[in-house]
């Protein structure tokens, strides 16, 4: 009796075994088929249930509008994670078998844990039409996120634009909180607010080097920071070479302890020199003016008759003293730097602007300056020039801001702020919250109407305030979406407007 029941049992398991060996062949589709893309109706389960890190299986089940599977079609599943910060996107493209009529079976292997999308393709007697499904590694299944319309249907969008199209019913799209807003012509302006740093202006600074050697007699520029005006005297000195040069001159023109002034001589009347010495005297003379000895004090020197032993020393420049090197009795060389001088009227206050604002600033355009220490509010100035590279530390443009400083309350190193206003006219604009990024692309969802959305890519301009100019891609008058964009994105192919397959 047991050996009976054994051989009954053996039996029934190898009689189930040959069941499940045929019933592969033509199992029935996995659920009940009802998801809507163009002329196709599908579903798609995934293998394990709920997605793993590693390999998975999609089962895709296809079937005509009339419940007949679909064969020979073909179909194509992608499955891929778009780019999040310095992630780039990832995509698997599945390999897909068919395994029975209408039953398709793509495998593919999951990097990372997280949501991915799902794109099945498929292309077939029936035409061609596409599904989007999402899935989750902490979910069960997949969840259908859209799919081509059905064609001829009404609204249905033109089959090029299939691929950036979502649709979104009213309930949905009051949840997801989705506002539009028409592009239209706006004027566009903008103030801008950078930082500045007053500092000199450059063009005007002055270094006092004499071209020969001597020492220092007397000094009547004795601190830095002291106030000069071009022509002031900032020091004697005495330079055994520059008396040489000086009794040169002086001997050309012929000049004597009892004779008359050098000066009649140098202009030739009667009694004056030869021509020969008159030749020497210019020579003598523009000796003395390449050593920057003023012809006010070569004139001096002619109508002295004599050397001067100590000769006074000009400021070539109004301003203030910023360096100082000598002192009473010092010996200098010449090319040694003894002063800077530097103007402080009017000055230069450096701006910084970050590169997306430059579009804006323009050579000539004015600006205001704004400080607590000022006597008053504001102060006006005008862009003089803007430079062609940025800061490498800061990663800003410097604007040259030239300003008044009459009264000298703009002090060199002093931070101000400086408002900078500009308008480029009538533009078309959209809010800057319409916009996505996507890589080097930019993207808008427009508004076609019944409850559509396409990604449209643009090209855009200048930003003005919480607007942002659109060079190319959109026309006036159409409607984007401002607010539930990132949403709209999530639900969507949004892979298809950025990547065609």
């Amino acid at each position: 009796m047991r050996h009976r029941n054994g051989t009954l049992a053996l039996a029934a398991a190898f009689a189930a075994i040959l069941v499940l060996g045929c019933g592969h062949k033509d199992r029935p589709a996995p659920r009940a088929v009802g998801e809507a893309a163009g002329l196709y109706r599908l579903s798609v389960r995934n293998r394990p249930q709920t997605p793993i890190v590693g390999e998975n299986k999609l089962e895709i089940a296809i079937r005509n509008t009339t419940g007949a599977p679909v064969e020979g079609a073909q179909v194509d599943a992608l499955v891929s994670m778009q780019a999040m910060g310095a992630m780039p996107r990832m995509e698997n493209r599945g390999r897909v078998v068919r395994t029975s009529a209408g039953l398709y079976e793509a495998s593919y292997s999951l990097p990372m844990g997280g949501e991915w999308d799902v794109g099945i393709r498929i292309r077939g007697a029936g035409g061609s039409a596409e599904a989007s499904y999402r899935l989750s590694t902490s979910q069960p299944e997949l969840s259908f996120m859209g799919g081509t319309p059905p064609a001829g249907g009404a609204g249905s969008p033109p089959a090029e634009d299939l691929s950036g199209v979502v649709r979104i019913d009213p309930a949905r799209r009051q949840a997801v909180g989705v506002r539009t807003e028409a592009a239209r012509l706006r004027d566009l302006s903008t103030t801008i607010r950078a930082a500045g740093r007053v500092t000199y202006d450059e063009t005007r600074r002055a270094e006092v080097s004499p071209k020969f050697s001597g020492w220092v007699r007397d000094i009547h520029v004795d601190y830095t920071g002291k106030p000069v005006r071009a022509g002031e005297v900032l020091f004697t000195a005495y330079s055994p070479e520059l008396v040489a040069a000086q009794q040169e001159y002086l001997t050309a023109l012929g000049a004597a302890p009892d004779s008359g002034s050098a000066a009649e001589h140098q202009h030739g009347e009667a009694g004056g020199p030869p021509a020969g010495d008159r030749e020497l005297a210019a020579a003598a003379r523009e000796r003395l003016l390449h050593w920057d000895i003023a012809p006010a004090q070569i004139d001096a020197i002619a109508r002295a008759g004599k050397p001067i032993e100590t000769l006074p020393i000009l400021a070539p420049e109004t301003g203030v003293v910023i360096e100082k090197n000598v002192v009473r009795g010092s010996a200098f060389t010449a090319g040694q730097t003894l002063y800077k001088i530097a103007p402080i009227h009017p000055v230069w206050v450096i701006a910084s602007v970050y590169p997306y604002e430059l579009p804006w600033v323009r050579i000539g355009m004015a600006a205001t300056i704004l400080s607590p220490f000022l006597h008053e509010a504001s102060r006006a100035g005008r862009v003089s020039t803007i430079d062609p590279y940025l800061d490498p530390q800061a990663r800003t443009a410097q604007v040259r801001v030239v300003v008044p400083n009459t009264n000298g309350d703009l002090k060199p190193d002093m931070f101000v702020d400086v408002l900078l206003s500009a308008s480029r006219g009538k533009r078309l604009a959209i809010p800057q919250s319409a916009v996505l990024y996507a890589g080097d692309k930019r993207l808008v969802f427009v508004d076609l109407g019944d409850g559509r959305f396409a990604a449209r890519e643009v090209t855009l301009g200048a930003k003005a305030g919480d607007d942002i100019e659109v060079v190319s891609g959109l026309e006036a008058g159409e409607v984007v979406v401002t607010s539930g964009n990132f949403l709209i994105a999530s639900e969507s192919r949004l892979k298809s407007a950025a990547q065609k397959w």
